[in-house]
């Protein structure tokens, strides 16, 4: 007669234990185990939570339910010694607390000016005094009736003379449209139009791609990147020139181009006294302080 080894016994243990458990515990507790996992990103050992980042990339929407169920909050942990711990909030009071509230305790530092510099010295990479002048020149503005008036008049005509007919359109032919696409371009060419007088129409039947938004979209893309890649590998590939480095270098390239031509339009225009908009005392004022 054969013998049990010390091996066999432990395994033959190991797998009545597993098979009690299931037997005999509640059948919604697997349910709600599953639901956890699947909601939650795990926080591996070295690799932290970035194993999990990749596997739902293709379906970043369901970090709304992460955000959810951890209270609006989450602390994201990325590989050990990278530097790459991030805390994602969309709690109205935190979002308050750091932008408005307390602002000048959350200085941005070299590194995120880095990671953020293809916006220049804007208020997006400003700290202490400088970001307070801007944003006091950005509320002004917001706050400016002129402008007010300027930006309901834009989005009502192109609610009523282009997305209304646009969807009419889709409908009567039974097209599949893609509604984030459709409303980013209605965000941009209003926007556009309110901030410059120009109408990009990129929100048209044929839906043409603009150079623009392209643009904007592959500096998201990079700096998501970056992110979530070490300094010394991004950098590299920003010299070397390839992957999204390389399309953040040409789409810096194409937003200088196309944001010089507007600038030099509205100056031409304030200059020859023939732009009546609400921006035009804020091109002004920005010229004479420069």
């Amino acid at each position: 007669m054969a013998s049990i080894g010390l091996f066999e016994a432990f395994l033959a243990l190991f797998c009545f234990l597993i098979v009690n458990y299931f037997l005999n515990k509640k059948p919604f507790d697997f349910l709600h185990i599953k639901k956890t996992l699947q909601s939650y990103p795990w926080n591996w050992p070295f690799y932290g939570m970035t194993p999990g980042l990749l596997v739902r990339i293709h379906r970043i929407n369901d970090s709304v339910e992460v955000l959810e169920n951890s209270n609006m909050t989450f602390p994201f942990k990325g590989p050990w010694f990278a530097g790459k711990d991030v805390l994602i909030t969309v709690d109205p009071a935190n979002i308050q607390h750091i932008v408005s509230s307390n602002f000048s305790n959350y200085i941005k530092g070299a590194e995120f000016q880095e990671i953020f510099e293809v916006y220049g010295d804007g208020i997006i990479n400003s700290d202490a005094e400088r970001a307070s002048k801007l944003k006091k020149c950005y509320q002004a503005l917001l706050h400016h009736q002129g402008f007010q008036k300027d930006s309901m008049r834009v989005t009502t005509s192109k609610l009523k003379d282009v997305l209304l007919p646009l969807f009419n359109h889709f409908s009567e032919a039974g097209t599949v449209v893609d509604l984030q696409d459709v409303f980013r371009r209605f965000t941009f060419d209003t926007t556009l139009v309110t901030i410059t007088g120009s109408d990009p129409r990129s929100l048209s039947i044929d839906m043409h791609e603009n150079e623009f938004v392209k643009a904007l979209d592959d500096v998201a893309e990079a700096i998501v990147y970056r992110h979530f890649t070490l300094r010394f590998m991004w950098n590299l590939q920003k010299w070397i020139g390839f992957g999204p480095e390389k399309k953040m270098v040409e789409a810096d390239a194409i937003i200088d181009r196309v944001c010089a031509k507007y600038i030099s339009a509205k100056r031409d225009e304030i200059q020859q006294g023939t732009s009546n908009r609400a921006t035009s005392w804020f091109y002004s004022s920005h010229e004479a302080r420069s």
